[in-house]
């Protein structure tokens, strides 16, 4: 039997610490007191649970049990919904639901120096409909910057864009946060995913976007190609002749057009990229 991936080993992790406050005794005297707040003898079903919402926080009295299942479950590491839905949910399993049950789990955020108000809405708008917080950070003091609107982001139209972008330094960068115990292999899963969502509100903002180098020959080989010069007439025998020294000129014609095309090759990553101008974009 092979092991478990990272991530499916931190949720059994997690599965223990329910598993140990469903042991405890207090599961058994939450459920009792919140049922009697609630006036029921039953739990919930699920299509009950979410048409009373409402009616069940509009008292005081649940209000208050709440908060008592809130501190319970930081007590064992499980979220207040967790231990809540425990209580007071029938069939409730939350190993099988899509909502996390640990009090703290993996978050990428967003992290911005920008006080643009413009960039911050475009910015905050682009992140949200990605699933990720903005952070905006000035100094050491940070503040969570939200889109809100009474109207499902997808049903919105999309604030204009900025009239300038910030440099792309102070503009953005990733911010992974991870509970301490959580496995290093599935934390680095999620940096590889911080880094595909920050390339991708890059790119939606209007930045260009830098496509990844890998450490190759051809890269090192950029001086000697003299990659974003302009080159005299016959210097590229010049290049020819280092790269491949004097050897048999039969093959000349066709070293040529190799060395042409790396140094096109090399020209588009390695120079294009600075020299787009990220005002030049619809």
């Amino acid at each position: 039997m092979g092991k478990l991936p990272p991530d499916e080993l931190w949720r059994k992790h997690v599965t223990k610490h329910f598993i140990a406050f469903r042991q405890s005794g207090e599961l058994q005297r939450l459920r009792k007191k919140g049922l009697t707040i609630c006036g029921r003898k039953k739990r919930y079903s699920s299509k009950e649970w979410f048409l009373s919402f409402s009616k069940r926080y509009s008292s005081e009295d649940y209000r208050e049990w709440a908060s008592e299942c809130e501190a319970v479950g930081q007590r064992f590491g499980l979220a207040s919904w967790t231990v809540v839905c425990a209580c007071l949910v029938s069939g409730y399993e939350p190993e099988k639901e899509p909502f996390p049950l640990e009090a703290q789990w993996p978050s990428i955020r967003i992290v911005t120096r920008s006080n643009d108000s413009d960039f911050l809405i475009r910015l905050a708008y682009e992140a949200q409909r990605l699933g990720v917080y903005v952070v905006q950070r000035q100094g050491s003091v940070e503040n969570a910057h939200l889109f809100a609107s009474p109207v499902p982001i997808c049903q919105l139209e999309p604030p204009p864009m900025p009239s300038s972008l910030p440099p792309l330094a102070d503009a953005l960068y990733i911010r992974v946060e991870t509970p301490i115990g959580y496995p290093p292999e599935a934390g680095c899963r999620l940096q590889k995913e911080a880094g595909r969502l920050g390339k991708e509100i890059a790119r939606r903002l209007g930045y260009p976007v830098q496509q990844r180098l890998r450490s190759s020959r051809l890269v090192s080989m950029a001086s000697t190609l003299k990659v974003g010069e302009t080159l005299s007439r016959g210097e590229v025998y010049d290049i020819v002749d280092d790269v491949y020294g004097h050897e048999d000129l039969s093959d000349d014609r066709k070293r040529r057009k190799l060395v042409a095309s790396r140094r096109h090759r090399l020209r588009k990553r390695l120079v294009e990229p600075y020299q787009t101008d990220p005002s030049n974009r619809e």
